[in-house]
């Protein structure tokens, strides 16, 4: 599943969190203050902005794990299947690994294509006009005329009051130009405000004052930092209407914010004088569909008439307020938090684990591979050392297919789904695509004949939130199961490199992640293959296929020596008919052979 895709999916998400938000919002609103009403918008733009950012936010990921888990749902059904079968006496060449296997269609690829061309395209134009605007005000900005001591004394010793008044120490420049008819502010690192050059004609000295004072309001408050984010995140979530929505009713807030600052200073009797002010600029102010990113005093009729109204209901914050204020504030920065399994992962994935130089040695294994494009990785736990063969794609994900069966196995063990020594599974009577699945199961058959529907049971029973924490807590892949505990793990979702299959099974073999020793034990046990001379070999193979074809072959295991030392291994094929677990595994034993 593509970025385009998954991203599209994590909208979905999204509007529920930004609609549950406003309905919040609205019924809290009387514990409140105006100005915290306006900052919690800063929450809901980082949870729009998650999707777009490496998926390893350590202190949040740390803090808020355990908390997001709350927040998934879990569901599942049938999709394709891979299987490796095995019997305890016979040596691995006479093992006659069996691949089950159902095509994975790509039917819908094309979908997904059209899906990112629109989007680009729809990125373009919303980036255009952004650009146009803020080409725009460089070209008023340019065109201005420096307010300063020389040039307006009167009105620079009003505006240098007012910044007295509000005590901002930071330089904020003042530009007059005649291209504007109300005033705007802009700039976060190096603020300006742009007012018309009839400003000191057309209104009193006292307009002007609160005019002054709520622009700097603007600027003290640092308000272009959060409005130009949501300009940013507006070229991404142009096909969102409840994002643009909810933009809408930002700007709202933050005018509404302003304002109550500005009366605080001013004092509440003055706030009719600052209401008249308001509306001698109703109209003035140009609205595009896109959102801008300068701030300004006027706007509709409409908006300011509820400003206006709130100006006369203007109330002090009690110290109460603040103080629900703030818990509402952290309330919602952890509901952001937990909600984001189902924006980050979906939208993101986990950095590519790289081999560093030094930590392994490249082999020629073409003979072997004959002609198949695929990958090797041997990894001796002792010496510490990986052994490669096509490097590039030994770090390159592709779908795990059924070798994630591995950890569903575990993870059912640790959530209690099943136990060692209880892992019968009935089966429900429902037409199964293999003769082998036809029946009842336990941990050990379905391993061995990889019976989709015993471990699409595990998953579902196990839950999305606690399938996300363990693929979290163990580093597996991407972690990303956007496409559902039935399919994630074959050609969908979550994707795996050969190298990381490797580290993942040395880390298992260790109990890196202190799991249960007795349902790490059933899980080996589960995985046995044989014994043979090399020693006893453990392992999981895993087809995909695409378009009725063989696209994806897996075998990951590892074997433990007569001499007590254990060595992983992990062989993907792609790209071929011959890309089969079954073609990875006779790879893998001749390999084998050659390597101990």
């Amino acid at each position: 599943m593509n970025f385009p895709v998954r991203f599209f999916i994590c909208n979905l998400f999204i509007s529920l969190l930004l609609a549950l938000f406003l309905v919040a919002k609205k019924r809290l609103k009387n514990h409140l203050t105006l100005s915290m009403q306006y900052r919690l918008w800063g929450p809901l733009l980082l949870a729009l902005a998650l999707p777009f950012v490496p998926y390893k936010l350590s202190w949040p990921e740390k803090i808020f794990r355990e908390i997001r888990l709350f927040f998934s749902q879990a569901a599942y059904g049938p999709d394709s299947a891979v299987s490796a079968a095995a019997g305890r006496d016979l040596l691995p060449l006479d093992l006659g690994i069996r691949d089950f296997s159902a095509g994975i269609t790509g039917s819908h690829v094309w979908l997904a294509a059209l899906w990112g061309w629109v989007w680009a395209a729809g990125m373009l134009t919303a980036a255009a006009f952004l650009m146009v605007t803020v080409f725009g005000i460089y070209r008023l900005r340019r065109n201005g005329v420096p307010v300063t001591k020389d040039s307006e004394p009167a009105l620079y010793g009003r505006f240098q009051a007012c910044m007295g008044e509000l005590r901002i120490r930071r330089r904020v420049r003042l530009y007059a130009s005649c291209g504007i008819q109300s005033p705007v502010s802009y700039g976060w690192l190096r603020p300006e405000i742009l007012i018309p050059q009839d400003l000191d004609i057309r209104f009193s000295d006292e307009e002007i004052r609160y005019i002054l004072l709520h622009e700097l309001q603007h600027c003290r408050n640092r308000d272009t930092l959060l409005n130009g984010a949501a300009c940013i995140l507006q070229i991404f979530y142009w096909f969102n209407p409840l994002v643009w929505y909810g933009f809408m009713r930002m700007g709202r807030d933050r005018e509404a914010a302003c304002d109550h600052a500005v009366i605080q200073v001013i004092g509440k009797e003055l706030g009719a004088d600052y209401g008249r002010t308001l509306l001698k600029y109703a109209g003035h102010m140009r609205r595009g569909v896109f959102l801008s990113p300068v701030s300004g005093i006027g706007g509709s009729r409409h908006i300011l008439r509820q400003r206006i109204q709130e100006i006369a209901d203007h109330q002090a914050d009690s110290l109460s307020r603040k103080a629900k204020s703030m818990g509402i504030f952290l309330l919602t920065l952890l509901i952001v938090f937990g909600f984001s399994p189902l924006y980050t992962a979906y939208g993101g994935g986990a950095p590519v684990f790289r081999l560093s130089d030094g930590d392994w040695e490249a082999i020629d294994l073409s003979s072997d591979f004959d002609g198949i494009n695929g990958a090797f990785v041997f990894y001796d736990t002792a010496g510490d050392h990986f052994q490669i063969y096509n490097k590039e794609l030994c770090e390159q994900r592709v779908s795990p297919e059924s070798t994630y069966k591995i950890y569903s196995a575990l993870f059912a063990l640790e959530e209690g789904v099943i136990a060692p020594g209880s892992t019968a599974r009935t089966w429900d009577g429902s037409p199964q695509p293999f003769a082998a699945w036809n029946q009842d199961q336990t941990l050990r058959t379905a391993m061995e004949n990889s019976v989709n529907w015993y471990f699409q049971d595990l998953d579902g029973q196990t839950g999305l939130p606690a399938l996300y924490r363990y693929y979290d807590r163990i580093g597996y892949g991407n972690r990303d199961l956007a496409g559902g505990s039935s399919s994630y793990w074959t050609g969908s979702s979550l994707k795996i490199s050969p190298v990381e299959q490797v580290v993942l099974l040395s880390g298992l073999l260790e109990n890196k992640w202190g799991f249960q020793e007795e349902n790490l034990r059933a899980v080996k046990e589960a995985l046995f293959l044989a014994e043979t001379p090399a020693g006893t070999l453990y392992g999981k193979t895993g087809t995909g296929r695409k378009d009725e074809k063989n696209a994806n072959g897996w075998f990951v295991g590892f074997l433990e020596r007569p001499n007590g030392q254990t060595c992983c291994f992990a062989a993907n094929l792609r790209d071929s008919e011959k890309a089969t677990g079954s073609a990875a595994f006779e790879i893998t034993w001749d390999v084998l052979q050659k390597l101990l």
